[in-house]
């Protein structure tokens, strides 16, 4: 297992097959400046734990837990996944011989996790996180959640049901607080790249809300709140 971190995605075509061999990608914002605080206590705290009380996973439980899960079924969902490959790589994500290989751990994986030796179609949650590019974090999801929403096995596991189609009374709610801050007139330049960034991102979400008249009202908010910005810098 080998977890790495790095602040900018590698663009170059020599470090592909580096990237290729990280299965998965996690994208970490920034805490939203509201809640800084928190953050600073939280860690003060994790800090000064003891060592005994420290979340942790030593090797042999990571042995444990791959050898448990080399004993899962993957043949009820192989040809769906054999679908579902090609179909990501139709849309024009990559996705690798050596790669899809690899994945089927994953699946077995989520389904030892869930305490189950047979794979179900909800463990292909974890597809949703092969993404190469930003721009193919919400094409993932809205492909893989059309999937797992159609599945009613038992014991899925927690992230299948998370992470669904965005809620756009929610997103409207993060345009507006965006706003408030913009026209506090007190920002940084630093600050005003970070609402840019979080609004981007928003803007995003929002092209996979399901009901059109939420979406239209929710894209002319934003654009509205773009020539608002515009305009006074």
């Amino acid at each position: 297992m080998f977890v790495g971190a790095s602040n900018i995605l590698p663009e170059d075509e020599a470090l592909g097959a580096l990237l290729d061999r990280f299965l998965l990608r996690v994208q970490c914002e920034y805490v939203d400046t509201d809640l800084l605080d928190k953050v600073l206590l939280a860690g003060w705290n994790l800090e000064n734990l003891p060592a005994e009380l420290r979340p942790s996973i030593t090797p042999s439980e990571i042995i444990e837990l791959q050898l448990l899960s080399r004993k899962v079924d993957l043949s009820p969902i192989r040809k769906q996944y054999v679908d579902l490959v090609h179909t990501l790589r139709n849309t024009g994500i990559k996705v690798s011989d050596r790669r899809a290989v690899k994945i089927q751990n994953l699946l077995a994986a989520s389904a030892t996790m869930c305490g189950r030796q047979v794979v179900i179609p909800s463990d292909l949650w974890v597809l949703k996180y092969i993404w190469d590019t930003e721009e193919q974090i919400e094409i993932l999801a809205g492909i893989i959640n059309s999937i797992i929403d159609n599945d009613t096995s038992p014991l899925p596991h927690p992230q299948a049901v998370s992470m669904k189609a965005p809620n756009a009374e929610d997103l409207m709610k993060e345009v507006v607080q965006l706003t408030q801050k913009w026209e506090s007139g007190t920002l940084t330049f630093e600050e005003q790249n970070m609402i840019k960034d979080k609004l981007r991102f928003v803007q995003t979400r929002c092209n996979w809300v399901k009901n059109n008249e939420h979406k239209q009202h929710l894209q002319s908010t934003i654009e509205s709140l773009w020539h608002t910005m515009l305009h006074t810098m």
